[in-house]
Parts: structure tokens; sequence; C-alpha cells
């Protein structure tokens, strides 16, 4: 397992930290509970730090290397 970090900016939803980190929402439940991230209804704080399983990590979120995060926010 190697463990990295995200921060999650304003406006994030835990569905944008997800596909930060993972790039696709299979592991939506382990970033959540992994963080103690309360539910899907909860926003996470802006420079919130989240740790996420890098070699569960799908497609281009490993190839851009974390440089453009998503943000949709309400």
């Amino acid at each position: 397992m190697a463990i990295r970090t995200f921060q999650a900016v304003d406006m994030s939803t835990i569905y944008d930290v997800c596909l930060n980190t993972y790039g696709n929402l299979d592991y939506l439940v382990k970033l959540m509970v992994d963080n103690g991230h309360p539910g899907v209804n909860e926003y996470p704080a802006a420079g919130q730090v989240f740790s996420y399983d890098n070699e569960l990590v799908y497609g281009l979120a490993e190839q851009k290397n974390n440089t453009i995060k998503y943000a949709t926010g309400q």
C-alpha cells in the first residue's frame, strides 16, 4: 500500500475528492471510511487532508499528478 495525501479545495465535495484521488468513484466508501468522513452530504473543509492508497488510482488522476483539482461545490 502506497499512501498519499490530497488537500481538498474550497467548494469541493467528497465526490470531487474521490475523483481527484482515485480517478473514479469506485473507492468513495473506502475514502470516507479511511478518513472518517461523515457522509456524502458533508462538504470537506478547504485544506482538509485526505489519505488514499495510490496503488488503487485509476487512469488520468495518476497521470495528471493532482495538478488540476475538481471542485463542483454547491
